[in-house]
């Protein structure tokens, strides 16, 4: 597949959050081709004159640019992640979307990078929504993803190479692996467990947790606003222990309660977070922590800020999120009461680029 033509952007300066309503977030200030979207964005606002300042920046942005775009695709891959880390630094907050990003996705580097088929892929937003399970399929590098990976050829694969080794993709690896041995100790903590996947994608960690592959689990539900993501859990859950059970469910599903799902040894939500804002976080939480059985335990990850690599993933990946910080990821649990918290512990990744938080029910 050829990377996405760059001609004719088109800039939209709009933050969108999580919609309750779907349990999907779309992205902000995006930057689309017009001919692969037509049905985006059909009113197209008259450009504004930039003022100087604004010029000298889309100069400089160029220059940069320039000098990653040289030697071996892996390596200007490389260049290219230090170069928009540092573009977007100098543009700040107001100028990165509505200035810089035009002119970053309009340089030739962009199809270089667009052959990548994990950036591509978050870019083209296959399912409708950023971050989706095809998404961390590519990142976990699971067999599942291999024809894509084969499809991208020669230098698409060697970008892929240096995508795949950040280290946002090497934390949500890590990430599965932290759900699954979570899954594990609570397991054997507790005979007979109950568990509850909040967002499960392709509920990958099922694949390597000993638990549910030994049987020690004895109901699991995995949910999900995404009805491909549930089609791919269920064909694997097949070859599994009959423990894991589908039903579609999104985040105001959970905020309603409208559907009495029972109690649980363990609920958790592991890339959701990233795409709440405050408000729906605390009130998710709660709602979550309510169906615990005393000392069970709600596990929740949110990236941290100062990612390196944050500004590749919105240039060219199109992949925003809400990064925290430990009060603002320990704040998850304000609108819990301290009565009903046994004990609550924060802990971040091997690489700090994700943080958890751990409660457990008196």
């Amino acid at each position: 597949m050829r990377p996405l033509p760059t001609p004719q952007l088109r800039v939209r300066n709009a933050r969108r959050r999580i919609s309750g309503a779907t349990g999907a977030a779309t992205a902000i200030s995006r930057v689309l081709p017009a001919p692969l979207h037509p049905e985006i964005l059909p009113d197209v606002p008259t450009p504004r004159v930039l003022a100087p300042d604004e010029i000298r920046l889309q100069a400089d942005i160029a220059a940069i640019l320039d000098r990653a775009a040289a030697g071996e695709a892996a390596a200007r891959t490389g260049a290219a992640i230090d170069a928009l880390r540092a573009i977007r630094e100098a543009a700040g907050e107001g100028a990165w979307p509505e200035v810089a990003l035009g002119t970053v996705r309009a340089h030739p580097l962009a199809e270089l990078l667009w052959s990548c088929p994990l950036t591509a892929h978050a870019y083209r937003r296959p399912r409708g929504y950023p971050g989706d399970a095809g998404l961390l399929d590519l990142i976990y590098r699971h067999p599942d993803a291999a024809e894509a990976v084969a499809a991208a050829g020669d230098i698409g694969r060697a970008v892929y190479a240096v995508t795949r080794d950040s280290a946002p993709c090497r934390s949500v690896r890590e990430r599965r692996e932290i759900l699954a041995r979570t899954i594990d100790r609570v397991a054997e903590e507790r005979p007979g467990a109950e568990m509850l996947a909040v967002a499960c994608g392709h509920l990958r960690e099922a694949e390597i947790s000993a638990a549910l592959g030994a049987g020690r689990v004895a109901r699991f539900l995995a949910t999900d606003q995404d009805a491909e993501s549930l089609r791919v859990v269920a064909d694997r859950a097949r070859t599994l222990p009959p423990a894991i059970a589908c039903r579609p469910r999104s985040v105001r599903d959970f905020i309603a309660a409208r559907e009495d799902l029972g109690r649980f040894d363990l609920i958790y939500a592991a890339g959701l977070y990233d795409y709440l804002d405050d408000r729906i976080a605390a009130r998710l939480t709660r709602r979550l922590f309510a169906l615990l059985k005393p000392g069970g335990r709600l596990v929740v990850a949110n990236f941290l800020p100062g990612l390196g690599e944050q500004g590749y993933m919105e240039a060219f990946m199109d992949w925003w999120l809400i990064y925290r910080t430990e009060a603002a990821i320990r704040g998850f649990a304000g609108e819990i009461s301290e009565n009903d918290i046994r004990a609550a512990r924060y802990f971040p990744d091997e690489a700090g680029c994700v943080g958890y938080l751990e409660l457990e029910r008196a």
